[in-house]
């Protein structure tokens, strides 16, 4: 029991910390994860689908991804696959299931992007301004993960595919 309570005092001090270092900045949004597994994925719960196909398409606004029909469609199946994954590596790490991802996240991701308007995420910019792309770690490595875990994700696969092309296309190392 005291060893449990060592380990609630360490996440309680860290996350009071991570509060402290945060609590006078107003224009950045922040969320404490004690899991960083779980908020990594939960990140790219967001990042995979919107940034993914914001580049596919040769670099588009969020607005136009919710905004077709098919390409919200596709951004909710690598969503879910994402989620797939997550849930694979966290229970590959003896998580517990009752912090898994699921509904709440996939519905909070296209809620949020529903209301971001012609927003031009991060990878797109550097796309189309014809920069360096951060590929690798962004996209590649996720991808890999799941495969490492047996967990299907073909629609990431895809996206990964287009993006890496474009990234050998125009050199954009």
């Amino acid at each position: 029991a005291s060893e449990e309570w060592t380990m609630h005092g360490i996440q309680d001090a860290e996350r009071q910390a991570f509060y402290d270092l945060w609590k006078d900045c107003k224009s950045i949004e922040h969320v404490y994860d004690e899991d960083l597994t779980r908020a990594r994925w939960s990140k790219m719960c967001w990042n995979l689908p919107f940034n993914g196909i914001s580049v596919a398409m040769g670099g588009i606004t969020i607005d136009l991804v919710v905004g077709d029909p098919g390409l919200k469609r596709l951004a909710y199946a690598v969503i879910e696959e994402t989620i797939a994954a997550a849930n694979a590596d966290l229970e590959s790490k003896g998580a517990d299931p009752s912090t898994f991802l699921g509904e709440t996240e996939k519905e909070a991701m296209m809620e949020l992007s529903c209301t971001m308007g012609p927003y031009k995420p991060s990878t797109m910019l550097d796309f189309t301004n014809r920069r360096p792309m951060e590929v690798k770690y962004l996209f590649r490595k996720p991808l890999d993960q799941a495969n490492q875990l047996n967990c299907p994700v073909p629609h990431l696969e895809t996206l990964v595919t287009q993006i890496e092309a474009f990234q050998r296309m125009y050199d954009l190392y």
